[in-house]
């Protein structure tokens, strides 16, 4: 079986959807499928790159991105020249370039669509992509919804629950000696203090403002550190100091790939404000179960992040954007050794039980064997 996964970007550009594209290609690999990935690139030309694993990135030159949405027509000249290779064609939403790839090209194979996210923010531009968007649905063989919760939420999948299968994201282990040894340098760092670790995209959803906020009201011996680059960077280290965090809160800015999995292994508390459904299920609250390490996030209604963190087994989920019910949440794991220590057991367990990548290649291998091409 050879199958095609169509996304918006691939690594090393990384991002909660690419880093499942890549998990995904990898997993298929070993299960001796190979998982070709078509995406746009950063740049004004056209690359083909093999893997070590085998498979092929083809990545379409790109004009740059407008209202989020990466401008690379070459995708669909790519598409419609490939898709008789392929046996069925698995893409990314939202990614309105991808839909608009496969509405040009027409591939006959078997459509899977794998939805990440409804389209939150940019409702102006929704009007205009709506059409599209519900032509991929009504085209699509299979939806992969990540929770059972964001399936019942969504929307634009009201009318294509028959088709709707929840598969959650899994990602591998990525513990290694080195990064415990990285791990290490970073508890020197901090001095020994608790490290309440968290990490995403500076944007208007993540909700790294109430957690600033709720440092006020942190224990002394915490360091508060919040990885990731974006918009509102800058913002975010003007509130700190202003609050005077500048000791206390670290923005680090863009942390490379090869420390990510220490930053996890180094803290004590992972911790996840978001406030919004566009935070739809928390890939990065798997990292941190990777590593067993308690988890803190917000009760997102119609989002996966309270089912995927387990109030009260794998940590706690605090209403949204209240910072005194974060803190008091991040104080009692930071306060109680055992509890944490508990707490980080159950999630790594919900890891290796729910959320490992050889579990979803798996149930998406089946999903993949039980589609049928078109008829004429």
């Amino acid at each position: 079986m050879r199958v095609l996964q169509i996304s918006k970007f691939f690594p090393p550009v990384m991002g909660g959807i690419e880093a499942v594209a890549w998990e995904l290609s990898e997993g298929l690999a070993e299960a001796g499928i190979t998982a070709d990935v078509l995406c746009a690139n950063q740049a004004l030309r056209t690359t083909h790159e093999r893997a070590p694993a085998g498979y092929t990135v083809h990545r379409a030159a790109s004009l740059g991105t407008l209202l989020a949405t990466s401008m690379a027509p070459a995708m669909a000249w790519l598409l419609k020249r490939a898709a008789s290779r392929y046996d069925v064609m698995h893409v990314h939403m939202p990614d309105p370039m991808a839909a608009l790839a496969l509405r040009v090209a027409q591939p006959r194979c078997p459509l899977v669509v794998h939805w990440h996210s409804d389209v939150i923010r940019q409702r102006a531009a929704l009007k205009l992509y709506q059409p599209l968007q519900t032509w991929l649905l009504a085209r699509a063989d299979a939806v992969i919804a990540t929770s059972q919760a964001y399936a019942a939420s969504s929307e634009p999948l009201r009318p294509w629950q028959h088709k709707v299968r929840v598969i959650p994201i899994g990602i591998s282990d990525n513990h290694s000696a080195a990064c415990s040894q990285k791990a290490a340098a970073i508890r020197q760092q901090f001095r020994g203090r608790r490290i309440v670790f968290a990490l995403g995209r500076m944007t208007y959803y993540k909700g790294f403002d109430v957690l600033i906020e709720a440092a006020t009201t942190l224990a002394e011996h915490t360091a508060v550190v919040i990885g990731g680059d974006g918009e509102l960077l800058e913002h975010y280290r003007k509130q700190a100091a202003r609050l005077g965090l500048a000791g206390k809160v670290h923005l680090p800015g863009h942390i490379s790939d090869d420390d990510l999995a220490s930053y996890f292994e180094a803290c004590d508390v992972f911790c996840m404000p978001s406030t919004v459904r566009a935070e739809a299920y928390g890939v990065a609250i798997v990292e941190a179960m990777v590593m067993g390490k308690p988890i803190v996030a917000s009760d997102i209604t119609g989002s996966g992040v309270p089912w995927v963190n387990v109030d009260g087994q794998t940590g706690y989920n605090v209403p949204v954007g209240q910072p005194a019910a974060l803190s008091a949440a991040l104080n009692r794991l930071l306060e109680d050794d055992v509890l944490r220590s508990q707490l980080g057991a159950a999630a790594r367990q919900r890891y290796q039980a729910e959320f490992n990548r050889a579990l979803m290649t798996q149930r998406i291998g089946e999903l993949y064997a039980g589609l049928r091409a078109p008829g004429p």
